[in-house]
């Protein structure tokens, strides 16, 4: 099991970034300890790359605090060498080869793991001769992934790293970031859209929504946090009661509702006696259904923690 360092770790507070007259980011506020696999979800345009560029000091933040081991990462080299941000559409000098990128990277990252690089070199069969322009899709993303996981840096972000990867790769990815994780214990921020696929690798989620942390909560806790509900409308309505409704579909006289909160054994007894089908959403459905609660309610809700 990882030692987790309650003086290491991300700090972020009240955390805003605005584009013009439109704001992304309204007040990101989390602790995030360090040594844990964290999963950063949430729907297309919330602001995951948004909030992992200003922790990574690649873009500035409008206001509010953010601390990485205590320390402003902006303009900060002590700090940024300990960090590795691989972006979803990352992007190389046109005419350097996978060879060319690979060694650069150790003046970059005092950690470099050559060993590491080129076992993935291997697994994921990547052209090292071919240059960065001619990589298809697949193979930027193993590039990416490659260069993440072997630059051993403490703090490694991860946005969509498997865009253009099939099943296979995808299964190797998650088999080495485990194995970086067990043999070099360090911190690992993911987002992706394959939630379900990726939900064993992580240990925390943070969701983000309307430009804040919607749930910030161990990844069980998450998985219990909602249920779905399926029948006729009256008895649909009054398993539900008074608790929050995050998305609901109607098939005729069918109801399909995703509810905030957990089962209840009322739930099992109202569910069999009304012909109901009852079930625990899953990760994905419950991530899914916040995005659409935010799109049809338009409003600006405050972070809630349900850890």
């Amino acid at each position: 099991m990882t030692t987790i360092d309650p003086e290491r770790g991300i700090h972020l507070c009240g955390v805003t970034k605005s584009f013009g007259d439109n704001t992304v980011l309204r007040g990101v506020t989390a602790d995030l300890p360090a040594g844990r696999i964290y999963g950063l979800l949430g729907a297309n345009g919330v602001g995951k790359t948004t909030l992992m560029s200003l922790i990574c000091g690649h873009s500035f933040r409008s206001g509010g605090t953010i601390l990485i081991d205590g320390q402003d990462p902006t303009e900060n080299a002590a700090v940024l060498e300990n960090l590795c941000f691989v972006h979803e559409d990352q992007r190389y000098n046109d005419n350097f080869t996978i060879a060319h990128i690979l060694a650069i990277m150790p003046a970059f990252y005092p950690h470099w793991s050559e060993q590491t690089a080129q076992r993935l070199i291997r697994a994921f069969r990547l052209p090292m001769k071919t240059k960065s322009k001619k990589l298809s899709r697949g193979q930027r993303s193993a590039l990416a992934i490659t260069l993440s996981l072997a630059s051993r840096a403490a703090y490694t972000f991860l946005d969509e790293p498997y865009l253009g990867l099939d099943a296979t790769s995808r299964t190797l990815f998650y088999e080495e970031l485990l194995r970086e994780y067990a043999a070099h214990p360090r911190t690992f921020i993911l987002s992706t859209h394959l939630i379900d696929e990726a939900a064993e690798l992580m240990e925390v989620v943070l969701i983000l929504d309307d430009g804040v942390v919607a749930v910030h909560t161990d990844v069980d806790e998450a998985r219990r946090s909602s249920f779905i509900v399926r029948g006729r409308a009256p008895e649909v309505r009054s398993l539900i009661g008074d608790r929050e409704v995050l998305a609901e579909r109607s098939m005729g006289a069918v109801v399909s509702a995703t509810v905030r909160g957990h089962v209840t054994d009322d739930d099992r007894y109202a569910a069999h006696r009304d012909h109901l089908s009852l079930e625990d959403a899953s990760l994905q459905e419950y991530v899914a259904a916040i995005g659409i609660h935010s799109l049809t309610h338009d409003s600006h809700a405050p972070a809630k923690d349900v850890a």
